[in-house]
């Protein structure tokens, strides 16, 4: 797994203790005694009085400390943390309990009451300037867990002013401060939106951790163990962070292989019980935030179980982290009645922690699980009185007005007041749908993203009933719908895309002053909201004072000075609103600006949403378009074509039943499994009929439409975007060759509906004058100049390689032992032989196809760019998160060998093709995007069209049909998706392979991605 090999080393043969222990600052000889203790001892420890000599009472105090932690009892640890710390004011040798009892207190006890004892201890003179520090530091980070950025940015701000001077003082070697600080720092840019940069900082913590784990190993003698318990405790601390940084960029893989990395050290038995519970719930989060709600709520429902048993409070910061996710797992389940319970079970144990429940009490939440469950008025009082508030505190136009009025949408949905309903969702789609901005203000992150998707869910299933009925719906349903299904397509990749245009902006000062711009000018709005809501606050508190018998009673002269504070007040929250306003409209300029200047940067990051009568008029003679969008309960059929004519349709077949249907469909279409191994030699039956069915089942009301089409261009998602619907047989097989059908018309994929708006947007430029560049036979073995001819297959994962991934060189992945390519040479070489290029200077292969070279190679001017080499899913490799393709190793350690998505969009391109001649560039990762991120990269880039493959392809049928496909489109006489159906139609008809190729497992896996003809 991806850390196995980093941490492994770290763990100590007595067990590391858990973070907020091993950071304590206990003295080393100590928590070696701890260590050594007994249980029985620990027991005996525990139950002696306190003597009334001080200097005893501290002794003993700290043993039982120790005591504590043997028998695992967090309570006890809190108290006798708690106790040290009154009893020892003003000792300085005491002063490192004081982190001790805050961290004991937040992760296991009250959260409330961690952020509460900050203070006094900032403010005692008569402490050490670093505790003062360090407990500034940590009340930032509680502080940022309650939501209040205001409040946490405040904090902040004196946190820096109390760790500046000691972390730049000449020769200051506090290293443990400097990674307290990145920490924190990390954990503020995550709450203030800047995701990229908490990632940044948190690797940065990372390596100054494993260089104080690193010293800490390498000391000698008493108290080494101990040292390397606390490092381990502070580099645990770091990756638990990531986990969330990454989920909250869309790197879900990332943090789902950490996770699974440190939990198979728990089951090994080299961590921890505490880190065990903690490590499931962080890998509960990564799975639940990919929708793998079952395995998400077992792991979550471990951890809480763990931490009950260990003594963690209801209200302490890591039940709280295990319980939001067995109610968000519930919740994605739809287990109504489950998630209700715990939901409120979860509220009511927090009572007595005003942190606590503030952090875990959402109005959005309550009103959807009331509805839910059957109770009505709750859902709709809890819902109306907030979107009274938000309306008063935002105005009607703000995001997150429009989202409360989404779920007063469903709330009216379900309670049958269709009229009503409607009009919220409106509201919610302005915000969503029709404002490129407002899908990035209203970020689908963390619980936001359940109570949109739950919104948008209940929409669908509207629209989907009442089409399965047979119900005539007015175009406005139908056109949301189809906009909502563009919109969550896009989703499911936007947050890589955005992620990997650093690159991009580094090479484009003026785009990248925009965009400082129109952040900065977010940021002045987010502040403006807060400044506002605390102003309407304190004039709730003055309109509450009023009423009171206490005030009735004052004299004449204080109650009218009063009435003059009132009237100050209301009118600082119209200077307030005013204030908000301005910034809006600056906020909406800004975009403006960028769509207006950069509406290709526009379309990647925040891409229009179009309705479909806008992309029914980019349509050209004898094009469709279809979109289909599978939901819990059906599946949504549009087809749109150039003449006029719309069409919609719902398809019975649910998410799950499609995936079935679609993995039953590949099995058939995919041999290439069939090939090795213990299948060898075993061919699954081919059966027409079934993907007959399919068609009929999916796209039966379609039927008559389709067969005047000549080139279907196909959106897609999720499970669909895996298959390549060319094989779909249109008519009842008999007894002759299959309707396959691709023999009616060419076939061509878009990553979404979006897609074909942004390729079509402007007039097509002129061809490139040059053919070809090519990247083929990579050398991926440094130590083997001449690799073996070898079949193409998965990397196996191995030993540590430092040029691995540029996200992390120790990563747990051998680059050499990803199989070499030989016959990608002569396929490129045959390539450039139709294209009439020059094989000596227009293809880079073997060890020149590196990435460096890609980056460096002339590229704009060629009308076709081809890599043939592996390509890699997501998450396929350890520590990689995006798609990416393998190029050459470098000598260079410091180079990637990986191209992955952040290179594709700086690259510069007028490619009428992007040749993906490698395995399963085309197929659907974890929540179907169908490398989308990868294929809209080679789009920004100004690629047209991506020809990638849906399965690791056969090696002499490959180079054939791709070198067919060039021949056939010539010089440009016939469109890239007709030439791409000639070559297809060669192989099934038996004219080019001598039947030999006649499967679909031969000409069905390349897929057109983009346009098909410009």
């Amino acid at each position: 797994m991806a850390l196995v090999l980093l941490l492994s080393v770290a763990v100590p043969a007595a067990r590391a203790q858990d973070a907020e222990d091993t950071a304590a600052g206990l003295d080393a000889e100590s928590e070696t005694d701890a260590v050594r203790m007994s249980a029985a001892e620990a027991t005996r420890l525990l139950a002696q009085a306190l003597p009334a000599d001080p200097v005893a009472g501290y002794a003993l105090l700290q043993r039982q400390y120790r005591a504590a932690q043997v028998l695992d009892s967090r309570s006890r640890q809190i108290d006798i943390a708690r106790q040290i710390v009154e009893s020892t004011r003003g000792r300085p040798e005491a002063e490192g309990w004081i982190k001790t009892y805050l961290n004991a207190e937040f992760t296991w006890g009250s959260s409330g009451k961690a952020l509460e004892a900050c203070e006094p201890f900032i403010t005692d003179s008569s402490l050490s300037a670093e505790t003062r520090a360090v407990v500034a530091l940590r009340q930032t980070y509680y502080a940022a867990q309650g939501g209040d950025r205001a409040v946490m940015l405040r904090l902040w701000s004196r946190a820096e002013s109390l760790a500046r001077p000691l972390l730049a003082a000449p020769g200051s070697a506090n290293a443990p401060l400097a990674l307290e600080h990145l920490q924190v720092r990390a954990e503020v840019e995550r709450h203030t939106g800047n995701g990229a940069a908490a990632v940044a900082t948190l690797r940065q913590s990372i390596g100054l951790g494993r260089r104080l784990l690193q010293a800490a190993r390498a000391r000698t003698g008493a108290g080494r163990e101990s040292d390397v318990a606390r490092a381990y405790g502070r580099l645990d601390g770091s990756f638990g962070m990531l986990v969330y940084s990454l989920v909250q960029q869309g790197r879900q893989q990332e943090a789902i292989d950490v996770a699974q990395a440190n939990l198979a050290l728990w089951r090994a038995g080299q961590l921890s019980e505490g880190l065990g519970a903690r490590w499931n719930y962080r890998l509960a989060t990564g799975l639940v935030s990919t929708q793998q709600y079952e395995p998400g709520l077992a792991a979550a429902r471990l951890s809480d179980e763990m931490l009950g048993r260990a003594g963690a409070g209801p209200a302490s910061h890591t039940r709280w982290l295990a319980r939001q996710e067995i109610v968000r797992a519930l919740m994605g389940l739809k287990r109504w009645p489950e998630a209700d319970e715990a939901y409120h079970r979860f509220l009511a144990d927090m009572a007595g922690d005003a942190l606590a429940r503030s952090r875990a009490l959402d109005n959005r939440v309550l009103a959807l699980l009331a509805a839910k469950n059957g109770r009505m008025e709750e859902a709709l009082e809890v819902a109306e009185r907030s979107h009274r508030y938000r309306l008063r505190l935002y105005g009607p136009n703000h995001p997150q007005t429009q989202e409360a009025a989404g779920v007063r949408a469903v709330v009216h949905l379900l309670r049958g007041e269709t009229r009503a309903a409607m009009a919220d969702y409106e509201s919610l789609f302005a915000a969503t749908l029709d404002t490129p901005g407002g899908w990035r203000d209203l970020d689908s992150r963390g619980l936001r993203g359940y109570v949109l998707g739950l919104a948008f869910d209940e929409f669908l299933s509207y629209v989907s009933e009442r089409a399965l009925k047979g119900e005539r719906l007015d175009t406005d349903l139908s056109d949301r719908a189809f906009q909502l299904a563009d919109r969550l397509s896009v989703g499911s990749t936007q947050r890589a895309i955005t992620d990997s245009t650093a690159r991009v902006l580094a090479a484009t000062p003026e785009l990248r002053a925009l965009l400082e711009a129109e952040q900065t000018r977010r940021q002045a709005l987010s502040l403006g909201f807060s400044e506002l809501g605390d102003t309407l606050g304190e004039e709730d508190r003055l309109r509450r004072e009023s009423r009171t018998d206490a005030f009735k009673a004052l004299p004449e002269p204080e109650r009218r000075a009063f009435a003059e504070r009132q009237r100050q007040q209301r009118e600082q929250v119209k200077t307030r609103q005013a204030d908000v306003a301005a910034a809006r409209t600056a906020l909406d300029d800004a975009r403006a600006a960028i769509a207006r200047q950069f509406p290709a940067y526009a379309d990647l990051v925040t891409p229009t949403t179009a309705r479909p009568d806008q992309l029914r008029r980019l349509l050209g003679s004898g094009e469709a378009l279809l979109v289909l969008h599978s939901t819990d309960s059906a599946t949504l059929v549009w087809l749109l074509d150039a003449d006029g004519r719309q069409t919609f349709s719902a398809s019975r077949l649910t998410r799950a039943e499609v995936a079935s249907r679609v993995a039953d469909l590949r099995v058939m279409l995919d041999l290439s499994g069939s090939r090795t191994g213990s299948n060898a030699g075993s061919r699954p039956v081919l059966q027409p009929a079934a993907f007959h069915a399919f068609y009929r089942d999916l796209l039966g009301p379609q039927d008559a439409a389709l067969r005047g089409v000549h080139t279907l261009i196909i959106a897609s998602s999720g499970a669909l975007a895996s298959l390549p619907l060319a094989t779909l047989v249109m008519d009842p097989p008999g007894a002759g060759a299959p309707a396959w059908l691709v023999r009616r018309m060419a076939v061509v994929q878009l990553p979404a509906p979006a897609a074909l708006q942004a390729l079509r947007r402007g007039p097509a430029p002129a061809a490139a004058p040059k053919a070809l560049f090519g990247f083929g036979d990579p050398l991926f073995d440094l130590s083997r100049p001449a690799p073996a001819a070898s079949a193409a297959a998965a990397p196996r994962p191995g030993q540590v390689s430092r040029s691995a991934s540029r996200y992390d060189a120790e990563w747990g992945f051998r680059y050499a032992e990803v199989p070499p390519l030989p016959e990608t040479r002569a396929e490129l070489q045959a390539l450039a032989d139709v294209l009439g290029a020059n094989a000596q200077t227009d293809l880079l292969l073997g060890p020149a196809a590196t990435r460096r070279a890609v980056l460096a190679a002339p590229l704009q001017d060629r009308r076709v760019v081809a890599f043939a080499t592996h390509g890699f899913m997501p998450g396929e490799l350890p520590g990689v998160s995006k798609p990416a393709l393998a190029m050459a190793a470098d000598a260079d350690e410091a180079e990637s060998p990986l191209l992955e998505l952040d290179d594709v969009l700086s690259l510069r391109l007028n490619a009428q093709w992007v040749l993906l001649s490698a395995c399963n560039t085309a197929a659907g990762e974890q929540g179907g995007a169908a490398m989308s991120g990868l294929v809209r990269g080679f789009f920004f880039a100004g690629a047209r069209s991506v020809l990638a493959t849906h399965w690791a392809v056969e090696t002499e049928s490959a180079a054939a049909l791709t070198v067919s496909t060039f021949k056939a489109q010539g010089a440009g006489r016939i469109s890239r998706a007709e030439a791409l159906r000639q070559a297809q139609l060669s192989m099934i008809d038996g004219t080019q392979g001598g039947g030999r190729w006649t499967h679909p497992y031969y000409w069905a896996p390349y897929a057109l991605f983009g346009d098909p003809q410009r």
